[in-house]
């Protein structure tokens, strides 16, 4: 990750380039390899080169450039070897890069606008006319002549207006006479079409109406000021044919996740039926001996399985993910192959949480590399989240399928799936994924930490983050207190920080 590590936080409100976000957590480029003796290590406010591991130089023609060398809490490798990936975001980068991914969307379905919320949109939307498709008024009150105005508004005082007729929404308008040189003017709704002669709308609060009970609407004429009839302009409250789109011009791009709004855009160009990429299939497979479903009440020494229904939320809140299967297995290495064996033929990714670290039964490794998936990383200098596994394996009809090994700590689990596994995924579907947004940090404490920091947080009535006082990746309860989390890079908070400082922020689903 180029740059210095400031560019990843600012002690400003105040928008700047320094604190600009790319548009997309997968979005960033990923650059040929080399052999490196050292490598930039991001350290708060400046950034240093860190010495490279004792020994000869370590090629990197299967490793990132940028790869952390040292060793320690600051840039510390993960089981004796360097970090494949200097970031989260490189990591991401990395694993996209793996795949292949050939921007296809396989299997893609046409769907009613009642089941596409969320969906990815797997073709550009192009406007069947110009929107809006005629001038309308953007203002209830009168359509009006502003030559007429300004030629009686030269001989002072207030100027009355015989109302002739009356435009409405959803049909054809009366023309605006030509009353021998005497301002006329057509009672109109907002929404309906401006009138043929008239080229602006006064609104019908700056004008006194005079009633009479045969008239359009009630009214027979109107009263308007001199001086404010001078300031009538053409053009005044009226919405442009055209203003919005052309026909033939593109109005949702392919790759969009389709919110409400991007809803009534289809609806509005006659897309009843858009086509979408089909929901990416994931099998969340959990690890442990203590754990027990959450029904039951565990033994003195088990906990309740919180992993599968947290990651499953996780990945679920995002309708262009289904999650097929979720299963459990015990700290077995061979009955973790038979179920990885078992689910790889029918998903797009798996998400396995537990059993990924040191220990000498964690078992995810060894399985992942007997079914043939190749390791893209194991560790990364982020905490929660450092023991996280990335791996590819090939599945059916030449598919690459992702296969991630999360922390078996809950608040890890749901980080790594956050931050990482929910952008490949995306990648994969063809989806736009915006950046996190950065918002102020009330509280900034002073912790330094030599990694990528996802520390949890809770929103304030002013919209700040306050950072909440977790006891470590194993606790869910704060976790479940929390709303998101903010990533810091490397010693951010080495220094002391002002408070309002802005941090990308990933809120939880909801």
């Amino acid at each position: 990750m180029s740059g210095d590590a400031s560019d990843w936080f600012t002690a400003s409100r105040a928008p700047s380039s320094a604190n600009a976000s790319p548009g997309c957590w997968a979005a960033i480029a990923v650059r040929t390899s080399r052999t490196v003796a050292g490598s930039r290590t991001e350290t708060g406010a400046r950034s240093v080169f860190a010495a490279a591991a004792a020994g000869p130089k370590i090629s990197t023609s299967t490793v990132m450039p940028g790869v952390y060398r040292a060793y320690g809490e600051n840039g510390m490798g993960f089981r004796g070897q360097p970090f494949a990936f200097d970031s989260p975001a490189a990591a991401v980068a990395g694993m996209v890069a793996r795949l292949r991914i050939d921007g296809t969307a396989r299997g893609a379905e046409r769907r009613p606008l009642g089941e596409v919320r969320g969906r990815v949109l797997a073709e550009a939307i192009l406007a069947d006319r110009d929107s809006p498709a005629f001038d309308y008024a953007a203002m209830d009150g009168y359509a009006v002549r502003t030559a007429d105005l300004h030629r009686a508004a030269r001989s002072g005082g207030s100027i009355t207006l015989r109302v002739f007729g009356e435009a409405r929404v959803g049909a054809e308008p009366p023309g605006l006479p030509d009353a021998d040189g005497a301002p006329a003017a057509l009672r109109i709704a907002t929404g309906a079409p401006v009138p043929r002669g008239a080229d602006a709308v006064v609104r019908r609060e700056d004008v006194d109406e005079h009633a009479s009970a045969g008239s359009p609407g009630g009214v027979a004429s109107i009263t308007i000021t001199g001086s404010a009839a001078a300031d009538v302009r053409e053009g005044d409250n009226i919405r442009r044919r055209g203003e919005n789109a052309r026909a033939g011009e593109a109005v949702l791009d392919a790759g969009a996740v389709l919110s409400a709004a991007a809803i009534g855009t289809l609806a509005a160009v006659g897309c009843a039926a858009p086509l979408v990429a089909p929901r990416l299939r994931v099998a969340v497979v959990t690890t442990g001996d203590e754990l027990v479903p959450p029904e039951e009440t565990p033994a003195a020494f088990e906990i309740r399985n919180s992993n599968a229904p947290a990651v499953s939320a996780v990945l679920g809140a995002h309708a262009w993910i289904g999650v097929d299967r979720t299963v459990h297995v015990p700290d077995e290495g061979g009955r973790l192959v038979g179920t990885l064996r078992e689910v790889l033929g029918s998903v797009d990714a798996v998400v396995i949480t537990g059993g990924v670290s040191m220990g000498h039964r964690d078992p995810v490794r060894g399985a992942v590399e007997a079914v043939g998936a190749d390791v893209v990383f194991h560790g990364l200098p982020q905490r929660p989240g450092k023991p996280m596994l990335g791996a590819v394996v090939a599945g059916q009809d030449g598919r690459q399928v992702p296969v991630f090994g999360l922390p078996g700590n809950p608040v890890s689990a749901m980080v790594t799936c956050t931050r990482i596994v929910i952008p490949v995924l995306g990648a994969i579907a063809g989806a736009t994924i915006p950046a996190p947004v950065r918002i102020p940090l009330a509280n900034p404490d002073r912790r330094p930490l030599g990694l990528w920091w996802h520390r949890l947080v809770r929103i304030n009535h002013r919209g700040d983050a306050e950072l909440l006082d977790a006891r470590g990746s194993g606790d869910i309860i704060a976790a479940g207190r929390s709303d998101g989390f903010i990533e810091a890079p490397p010693n951010a908070f080495a220094e002391d920080i002002a408070p309002g400082a802005l941090f990308p922020y990933s809120a939880w689903p909801t």
